[in-house]
């Protein structure tokens, strides 16, 4: 009777894995099975589970490579955008042309509203070309939104990493920091304004957004939150106190 239940067993489960996968075959020299079995052992993972997983991630990296990504790197001014978009180049490759308004600002020595200019006509000069390029910007205004929606018909993957602090003096302090070492300025009224009307122009790009990283750079960036899927999910303990003001504020307006 135990023989024949573990026939049929055995031949329910061949019927299924018939039905629901594809067999593929691989060939390796003499003596790499027994490495490798013992590699996948190690994973805590079958030969076919590692395999399988292997192929994925390397699928998955082909398509990061291939793939047109609008990069998003956000936060009130001070936050620290350029130090996170150097930290960034050093660990993607994806980045494209990376489009900074104060630094085309003042390597041109021309006035906000041309360097803006300027910004934009390369910004628009990416998507017309179907290019990765990357954007620092705070927010605010509807520009970025205008940007995120063109991207997102033209089949681009759009990523945000935004980083926040919790006060705008302590935004204005690290201003001053980067003047005193012969950086540009920004005047400490356009600093709380942008403070105050941060969530407001956050939560215009969100829906955009196909990945959303969220950092906080009190003492260096650590990642300290996720969106996804209409949700921000916490991920540090204790939180900063502007994460909990961005999750009761978004909490409040669903």
């Amino acid at each position: 009777m135990d023989d024949k239940k573990g026939n049929a067993a055995t031949r329910a489960k061949n019927k299924y894995n018939a039905r629901n996968y594809d067999s593929v075959h691989v060939l390796v020299p003499k003596g790499r099975k027994t490495e490798l079995l013992a590699v996948a052992e190690a994973a805590g993972d079958s030969l076919n589970g590692y395999i399988t997983k292997a192929i994925n991630e390397h699928t998955y990296k082909n398509k990061q490579t291939t793939k047109k990504i609008y990069t998003i790197i956000g936060g009130v001014n001070g936050t620290g955008k350029s130090s996170f978009t150097g930290a960034l180049k050093t660990q993607f490759t994806d980045l494209g042309e990376i489009i900074d308004v104060d630094k085309i600002t003042a390597n041109a020595g021309v006035s906000p509203i041309e360097g803006g200019k300027t910004a934009l006509r390369k910004i628009n000069d990416c998507l017309d070309k179907g290019i990765s390029f990357t954007q620092e910007t705070t927010l605010a205004g509807r520009r970025t939104e205008i940007t995120a929606s063109k991207a997102k018909e033209q089949g681009y993957f759009v990523r945000l990493f935004y980083i926040g602090l919790d006060t705008p003096e302590e935004c204005m302090k690290r201003i001053a920091n980067r003047v005193a070492r012969g950086g540009h300025n920004i005047n400490d009224e356009d600093v709380r304004r942008r403070f105050t009307g941060r969530w407001e122009a956050l939560k215009k790009i969100l829906p955009y957004c196909d990945e959303v990283q969220i950092f906080d750079n009190d003492n260096g960036f650590a990642e300290v939150a996720e969106y996804c899927n209409g949700r921000l999910l916490l991920k540090s303990e204790p939180s900063p106190q502007w994460l909990l003001d961005l999750s009761e504020n978004l909490l409040s307006t669903r």
